[in-house]
């Protein structure tokens, strides 16, 4: 019987490719990143939109549609509380520029859909809203009653979780709101988590002004790309070494420098456009002794993906080690300053990381001008009934045993009670794509069909088991909630 009923299932699902590219395409043309806040849409009117098409799109196949009036909704497959909840998020980064295709004019290319948030995450959406319309249809009956709810605010704080002071239309859903008993949080890979590194964000600051120069790098509209602007006089040799130089109508030197956009979590080693931009400078242009040590901590730093330098390398076998992001470089009146996004296991501490890049900015005559505290670390005790069923499902349909895995990026389960990382990451680039494209949060972001195919099939299978097991939590809400009092903005 069982096995009838997932193989009508799974025929469904494949029926449905063409529905779920054509639903992510419809997605992804809203473009949802955060904006100022309305009334009744705190995070802007594009993340708003994508809250009322999910509601919209659920109605439609007779779901039950909550806006809970904080930045999330939830279609439910009953007019009940919700015990499952699979928690997507319908705000995406910025879309920086370079891209081959339109950010937000989505195509279907060689069996993936290309576009702003394809794959994180609204390509997920579609893949989990077909699971429970699939559910739907075949009047199979649960003991409990799954839902998908949909947030607007993940990428940049996830005050729709933590609520937004001073605005009473985001309250936070942690603060008004009673979360499921579990939640999956699909914006990870399989098998599953219960697991997730912390993440910090230091501005750290020269003392010394650069007088000659201005350096800028990793901004919104250019992600990938450090800027250096020199006056008319400079003395600049007419090439550098992957490096593109223009002279402006005014005289002035334009030196940039590129790399491939990245996630956060995963650095490259080989360092990005800042380590090129000023290794080419100190390398090729006269420079004033401290302009060279400002030059010199960039390029240090920005290649530095480990904290080796810095004494931060942490290894951690099950979590992964710590890891050191030079994502952004400003101007700000003459004073050079770089943004680190680190992500840190539990054998550290947010404030010891603090004092060890305090000591070796301080080196270099910087300092940290501003703190940023995501979430800290976690590592929760599963309830081994549903990380077996989770585990089992994965294995069932992939063929291959794997062990859980730790959350490399701040993610909703570092909030939600009783959360797993569970799976559906879709991104897997065509492979005539060039190198750097196809990436999430990259340019010409692009989600496979056929991963959401195996991850629909997943969690089909993984809804059907766990109608065996108790939906209960081994951790009480305020462990996890607690983490609501650890984030907070630039301490100056």
């Amino acid at each position: 019987m069982y096995e009838e009923l997932i193989q009508k299932i799974d025929e469904r699902i494949e029926a449905a490719r063409a529905d779920v590219a054509a639903m992510t395409i419809d997605l992804v043309n809203i473009k949802s990143v955060e904006e100022d806040p309305l009334p009744g849409a705190p995070f802007g009117a594009g993340p708003r939109k994508v809250l009322d098409r999910v509601m919209e799109m659920g109605k439609d196949i007779g779901l039950h549609a909550v806006d809970y009036n904080v930045g999330v909704v939830s279609i439910a497959m009953e007019d009940a509380e919700p015990d499952l909840g699979i928690w997507i998020h319908g705000d995406v980064v910025p879309e920086g520029v370079g891209w081959i295709y339109e950010p937000y004019n989505a195509v279907e290319y060689k069996g993936c859909v290309i576009g702003r948030g394809v794959t994180d995450n609204k390509g997920q959406f579609a893949a989990a809203y077909h699971v429970l319309k699939i559910f739907k249809e075949l009047n199979i009956e649960l003991n409990y009653n799954p839902a998908i709810y949909v947030g607007s605010n993940e990428e940049s704080g996830m005050k729709d979780l933590l609520g937004m002071p001073g605005n009473p239309d985001a309250k936070g859903f942690l603060n008004v709101c009673t979360p499921p008993k579990i939640s999956f949080v699909p914006d990870t890979s399989f098998p599953a988590g219960c697991m997730g590194k912390g993440a910090l964000r230091l501005l750290v600051r020269s003392k010394t002004p650069l007088k000659n120069f201005t350096f800028i790098a990793g901004q919104d509209e250019a992600p990938g790309r450090a800027t250096a602007v020199f006056p008319p006089q400079a003395n600049f040799p007419e090439t550098l070494p992957e490096c593109n130089i223009e002279k402006r109508e005014d005289g002035s030197i334009v030196v940039t420098a590129d790399s491939p956009p990245v996630h956060g979590t995963r650095p490259d080693p080989n360092g990005n456009m800042i380590t090129k931009l000023s290794a080419a400078l100190l390398e090729y242009c006269d420079m004033s002794d401290s302009e060279r040590t400002v030059m010199e901590f960039f390029k240090r730093t920005s290649k530095d993906v480990y904290g080796t330098l810095m004494g931060l390398e942490v290894i951690n076998e099950e979590m992964g080690n710590l890891t050191v992001f030079s994502k952004r470089a400003d101007f700000d009146d003459d004073y050079p300053a770089l943004y680190l996004d680190i992500r840190y296991p539990i054998d550290i501490t947010w404030p010891e990381i603090k004092e060890k890049v305090e000591a070796a900015a301080a080196e270099f005559d910087f300092e940290i001008a501003g703190v940023y505290r995501g979430a800290n670390p976690y590592k929760m005790e599963p309830n081994p009934e549903i990380m077996d069923t989770l585990c089992r499902a994965s294995e069932d349909v992939l063929c291959e045993k794997k062990k859980p895995f730790c959350v490399t990026g701040n993610a909703y389960g570092h909030y939600l009670p009783n959360a797993y990382a569970f799976g559906m990451n879709g991104n897997l680039p065509p492979e005539d794509f060039p190198k750097g494209h196809g990436g999430a949060h990259g340019i010409d972001e692009a989600v496979s069909l056929d991963r959401l195919d195996i991850a629909m099939r997943i969690y089909a299978r993984a809804l059907l088991a766990l109608n065996d097991v108790e939906l209960c939590g081994s951790e009480p809400l305020e462990i996890r909630a607690c983490q609501r009092d650890r984030l907070c903005p630039i301490e100056k």
